[in-house]
């Protein structure tokens, strides 16, 4: 656009994550750097990234915070907060560095005990956030999905009820539903500005009933999603999770999210097509988990856009999505819809493709 001689540039993607663990710095990795080369080159390919993140571990360091100070898990934040970190590789570094000893404090990342302290001398986990990214240069903005030290429960297919999301997974049993303690625990102060504001929700990668569900339930969260004019994507994870999403396939992660979010919550589902490589699937195998069935059709019939293709990364000793080839599909994806808005979100893929601004295996 011009206007009396001036160029408007046009404002960035602002893309938005949920989720938490170690899937969601997956995502931010790759929109990192693509923000640090200036997206695929062109200028409407801007990225604005920020991370909506759980706080209901209770488990390992940030259990033990939690305990201590009374405050959300740290966890997670630390995560996605090294994950979108430019500053001195060295700080993160000590970010993710972990303690050992005969002290109180084996096992704690320096990361988690820095965020807590930030939190006691500023007096809330947000401003301690802040400080955390202005310490290690964020190209980007993370934000606890709530403020309140919150309990993960669940009931279970058989109506059994538990709390604590370490006590969760090792049941073994199908997740009927799922609610924090307290139930009214608002979303953290940004949150559904963010939302709101947001051209793409991504939801996911990670694990699905401990790390992106938990992100639904503080008030007003699901209901910003449903209301955002944000295109809303769904990245399936790879692999099934023992206690948590055994024999599930796309359309049942769908269908779980779909219980928090209504019908109109999400729009496409991306897909691996890559085959896990048979040394990987073996050693996953042993732990009950395999790689998650792609019923595409099913996807459709629920109204949902499924976009198979290769997201894994090269890695020899895990299953886990490529950072950038991730990245890469959400920002064309992002960038088709920014320009049709005002068309069916199920359109997003042929438009992206007619229009050369999906990645070239989607047009080969």
């Amino acid at each position: 656009m011009r206007l009396e001689g001036f160029v408007l540039a046009s404002p960035p993607m602002r893309i938005v994550g949920i989720g938490g663990g170690t899937g969601l710095p997956v995502l931010l990795r790759g929109l990192k750097t693509l923000h640090e080369r200036g997206g695929d080159g062109a200028e409407d390919d801007r990225v604005s990234t920020a991370a909506i993140v759980c706080v209901s571990d209770d488990g390992g360091s940030s259990g033990m915070l939690r305990q201590a100070f009374g405050i959300p898990a740290v966890g997670d934040l630390r995560n996605c907060l090294v994950a979108l970190a430019s500053g001195n590789p060295a700080l993160r570094d000590i970010f993710q560095f972990r303690l050992n000893g005969d002290s109180g404090l084996h096992g704690h990342a320096l990361g988690n005990l820095i965020v807590a302290a930030l939190s006691a001398r500023s007096g809330n986990l947000r401003h301690a956030v802040r400080l955390a990214s202005e310490i290690l240069g964020l190209q980007g903005d993370v934000l606890p999905c709530t403020e309140v030290s919150v309990t993960l429960c669940a009931e279970f297919e058989d109506g059994e009820v538990a709390c604590g999301e370490t006590g969760l997974v090792g049941r073994r049993k199908k997740i009927q539903r799922m609610w924090l303690d307290p139930a009214d625990a608002p979303a953290a102060p940004g949150v559904i500005e963010t939302l709101l504001s947001a051209d793409a929700i991504v939801l996911g990668p990670g694990s699905l009933h401990t790390s992106l569900i938990p992100n639904l339930l503080p008030v007003g969260i699901a209901q910003a999603i449903r209301t955002s004019r944000a295109l809303k994507i769904l990245v399936c994870n790879l692999m099934t999770q023992p206690g948590e999403t055994e024999s599930y396939s796309a359309s049942d992660h769908v269908r779980a999210v779909h219980n928090y979010l209504g019908q109109s919550g999400l729009h496409v589902c991306l897909l691996n097509s890559s085959a896990v490589p048979a040394s990987l699937a073996d050693v996953y195998a042993a732990s009950g988990a395999v790689p998650v069935h792609n019923d595409e059709a099913e996807l459709q019939r629920m109204g949902i856009v499924p976009i198979s293709t290769d997201l894994l990364a090269e890695q020899e000793n895990k299953v886990a999505h490529d950072p950038m080839k991730l990245a890469r599909w959400v920002v064309a994806l992002t960038r088709a819809y920014r320009r049709t808005r005002e068309m069916d979100a199920g359109q997003v893929r042929c438009v992206a493709a007619s229009s050369g601004g999906l990645p070239a295996e989607v047009t080969s």
